[in-house]
């Protein structure tokens, strides 16, 4: 059985003697470099293979073809001219100022000069880049391939401080500016980052760049397609249940692929309705043989967070929420960053939907580690409660709303909000409730939808159980009635008047003085639309 490939970003090392797993991306590689386009950009998560891919390509470039023997590309009719390669792993560029970073780019082309026998003299790193790139094309009488790996960690890195961040990110404007007056000098770019800051003159410049990073032809670039991890590990999903097996529980193998499926599965790119497993969370499962979140505990999403605490109702409709492709493809601005953007372009949320006539995309979070792993995440940083605390209790809150016994599930909820510490209620606004409520609710496991459009305006958030819908409408330091009264005059309940379930239509009022929940009213509506039961507390 062939070695799991984890933490490997050297093609050679996994190909030179045969010993490692390897999905083959080649043919995407060379219909890449087939494609006549010369300039591309892609973003995807951390951790998805986007180093192994360049390192791939860097090979090929250089003419290596023997080492392919076996792959896609090597019994292909493509060419292996060999060509001079500009690397840049930005992961490996000191950028904590513009200074640093200006610093460590200049010795970085320094060195790469260096390894082609080429001399760089000179103080500005946009004219060593243009001197590096021409030199080498004169030496060699080829044209260069320059490939750009992370390159937005300078700023995705400083965005806990702005002017650090735009420092840096105007630096990385004039050095790939520089590109875009070498182009009768390159063969190929390919720049991979975690999010598309559009106002880097990569994209800006680069009239003729094209970014992939949603096209629906290259959506399994990068991770694992089920084809891919069912014929590639084949022999280890086989061991996974040879020791569940040896341990007392007998699972078939697609058990096992069902529960792969359910933890790091569900990452689409596209409108194209392909699925995409995590590489790094799946070649650790295949190594422990257990469940747990890989990638999410490699980085904690601090950006993300601060974000958050920036605008805390953000947060409430995240999941289920519709945004047009030119939102998720790009930010523009690095001091109001739409957060579904950022949060689709660094993993954290996926494609569910694609509306053609809108050109829009339904989000969700894409599978089980990433969705528990974030809720915890909100709940240590963001509200300062233990997460153990919560899942301690949820199958009682959950218990508490399906049985509409909603006095006990207030009162759980409540006792949550009051574990949180009274300075983090300062001067916090509606939204900061909502939002709370609402990771109260997403990690005791209910179903919940926020922001719901209908024809009158969008709701709070809806619950659903087995048998009933929970529309919430929430106030901060206004009544309950009021809240009730809204949802009502709204008829927000008629949007799942066909349900065949029953409908509770809840107004909640949160006071910012007892910090919690202070009055609540309700009415249940059987299918039917009749009147079943009033429900009604005041604190």
């Amino acid at each position: 059985m062939k070695k799991l490939p984890i933490g490997i970003q050297s093609i050679k090392k996994i190909l030179v003697k045969g010993e490692y797993a390897y999905v083959d991306k080649t043919e995407i590689i060379r219909e890449l470099i087939d494609e006549g386009a010369p300039h591309y950009f892609m973003s995807r998560p951390r951790r998805f293979g986007k180093s192994l891919f360049l390192d791939t390509l860097r090979e090929i470039f250089s003419g290596n073809k023997e080492l392919f023997k076996g792959c896609q590309i090597y019994n292909s009719d493509y060419e292996w001219d060999k060509h001079p390669v500009v690397y840049l792993d930005f992961s490996k560029i000191a950028n904590q100022t513009p200074s640093q970073l200006e610093t460590a780019l200049k010795v970085r082309l320094g060195i790469i000069a260096k390894e082609y026998g080429i001399s760089i003299i000179t103080t500005d790193v946009q004219v060593a880049l243009d001197t590096l790139v021409v030199e080498l094309s004169n030496k060699y009488g080829r044209k260069v391939v320059v490939l750009v790996d992370e390159y937005d960690k300078p700023i995705i890195d400083r965005l806990d401080n702005l002017d650090i961040a735009k420092k840096n990110k105007d630096l990385l404007k004039g050095f790939f500016g520089t590109l875009k007056g070498l182009d009768a000098q390159l063969r190929f770019t390919l720049t991979t980052g975690v999010s598309k800051f559009s106002q880097v003159s990569l994209f800006s410049g680069l009239n003729n760049l094209t970014d992939i990073t949603m096209s629906p032809e290259y959506a399994g670039m990068l991770g694992y397609t089920e084809d891919e991890l069912k014929t590639v590990f084949s022999d280890h999903i086989q061991e996974v249940v040879k020791q569940r097996g040896q341990q007392g529980n007998l699972v078939t193998e697609e058990a096992v692929i069902d529960e792969i499926r359910k933890w790091y599965n569900g990452y689409r790119f596209s409108e194209k309705a392909l699925f995409i497993y995590n590489p790094y969370s799946t070649l650790h499962y295949l190594k422990t043989k257990k469940a747990e979140g890989y990638w999410y505990s490699t980085g904690t999403p601090s950006f993300l967070i601060e974000e958050i605490k920036k605008h805390p109702q953000a947060i409430v409709p995240l999941c289920g929420t519709s945004v047009l492709k030119s939102t998720l493809s790009d930010i523009s601005k690095i001091d109001r960053i739409h957060l579904a953007a950022l949060m689709f372009q660094t993993g954290y949320l996926t494609i569910r939907g694609h509306n053609p006539e809108e050109n829009s995309y339904d989000l969700d979070f894409p599978n089980k580690e990433v969705k528990d792993a974030f809720f915890n995440s909100l709940l240590e940083e963001f509200t300062e409660v233990n997460p153990l605390e919560v899942t301690r209790v949820a199958k009682e809150v959950k218990k508490a709303l399906e049985d509409k016994e909603l006095e006990s599930f207030i009162d759980k909820i409540n006792a949550h909000f009051a574990k949180i510490p009274y300075q983090i209620f300062q001067h916090a606004k509606e939204g900061f409730y909502q939002a709370v409520f609402f990771t109260f609710l997403e990690k005791s496991g209910v179903k919940t939808e926020a922001e719901t459009a209908t024809n009158t305006g969008r709701i709070d958030l809806v619950c659903e159980t087995s048998n009933s819908f929970f529309v919430f409408e929430l106030k901060l330091n206004r009544t309950a009635d009021i809240a009730f009264k809204q949802a009502e005059e709204k008829k927000y309940r008629e949007r799942y008047s066909l349900s065949e379930k029953n409908i509770l239509v809840l107004g909640i009022n949160f006071s910012s003085k007892s910090r919690n929940i202070g009055d609540w009213k309700g009415i249940l509506y059987s299918p039917s639309g009749d009147s079943v039961r009033t429900y009604s507390k005041n604190f």
